[in-house]
């Protein structure tokens, strides 16, 4: 079970979708950059979202104050 947790947690979700979907997002738009940049700015972008949802255990707003 810890393995499956590992593998949906908020940095995994970030380093396996988001930041190939805004990688491919850059290629898309006939940025001028290699492939690897694109990904260099995709981790750049993504990683800091998925360790943000990992300290407050969610996504950016959307978190229920109980």
């Amino acid at each position: 079970m810890k393995l499956i947790g590992l593998f949906l947690s908020p940095i995994a979700f970030s380093i396996g979708f988001l930041t190939p979907l805004t990688a491919q997002v850059i290629l898309a738009m006939s940025a001028d950059f290699s492939t690897t940049m694109a990904y260099g700015i995709g981790f750049a972008i993504s990683i800091p979202f998925g360790i943000m949802a990992q300290l407050r255990g969610s996504w950016i707003w959307v978190k229920d104050h109980e």
